[in-house]
């Protein structure tokens, strides 16, 4: 049986700024790229895990492709309700939306299945690293932010971390070519930028009053360079042929997000500063 649970929280992001941490602008638009991006790629990587359906023979890894397709459709609805928090408040970001969307359902259209399947894998395989270089500098990444958003983003890659081996696990059953795969992730990557890129072009667009550098310093400059590293190192090992997904480091806050979540603690308010709060 799969150990994926899926976990509907009554996220509220009315009146959500653009900048919501003060203190680290430059992640809060990093941030805002995030949510734009995963509108599209869930929704493509769920298309895709759709199609695959018929194609699965083994009931385990059935199993994981439907409880994986259901935490990635409820993460793309959460992020929807931030999106439309920064669209009302910015109604020209619905370019930024669209644009993103049209994107993906072009790769759908025009690359086969089993390239969605490898985007999937292979993106996702690196989100372990790169998501408990975030999460182990939660910090100084999130606590001086909107807690509505901060605990948006600390639920969703804590989950991503829970998924780890599901999108690989799809892939490698499906399609099991690691040479396909891997000859594709570059330009699965090149995807990724393109989009991030185009939304900064967006954000600059539409987003008035957000200064120049905000969108040119590194967002991620106050996390240790040697957390840095090994971000990097990880995210090198992950698409190597023997990674093994269960193996990776995890972060300790995962488990201990877990335990907020068994309690029953409100995880959509759970993390950062109130909104409204006084310095």
């Amino acid at each position: 049986m799969s150990n994926l649970e899926v976990r509907r929280i009554p996220f509220n992001f009315d009146g959500a700024e653009f900048i919501w941490n003060p203190e680290n602008p430059a992640f809060s638009i990093m941030m805002n790229q995030i949510t734009f991006l995963v509108i599209g790629f869930e929704r493509y990587l769920c298309k895709a895990i759709r199609a695959s359906e018929p194609l699965i023979t083994d009931p385990v890894v059935a199993e994981e492709a439907k409880l994986f397709f259901e935490q990635e459709a409820v993460h793309a609805v959460a992020h929807r309700k931030h999106a439309k928090a920064l669209i009302d408040r910015y109604p020209g970001l619905q370019d930024a939306l669209d644009r993103t969307i049209s994107s993906y359902d072009q790769l759908m259209e025009e690359k086969p299945l089993e390239f969605a399947l490898a985007y999937g894998g292979g993106l996702e395989s690196v989100f372990t690293p790169f998501f408990k270089m975030i999460l182990d500098n939660r910090d100084v990444l999130f606590s001086g932010g909107d807690s509505r958003l901060a605990s948006l983003f600390l639920w969703h890659f804590c989950e991503e971390i829970e998924h780890r081996s599901s999108a690989l696990m799809v892939y490698n059953h499906v399609v099991g070519r690691y040479g396909y795969r891997i000859k594709n992730f570059r330009k699965c990557v090149r995807h990724v930028h393109s989009i991030v890129d185009m939304l900064r072009e967006e954000f600059i667009k539409h987003v008035p009053g957000v200064p120049a550098e905000h969108f040119e310093i590194d967002p991620l400059g106050a996390v240790p360079r040697l957390d840095k590293i090994r971000s990097m190192l990880g995210v090198f090992d992950s698409q190597m042929p023997w990674h093994n997904p269960e193996k990776q480091a995890l972060p300790a806050y995962y488990e201990e997000w877990l335990s907020h979540w068994e309690a029953g603690a409100d995880v959509s308010n759970i993390y950062g500063k109130q909104a409204g709060a006084t310095q």
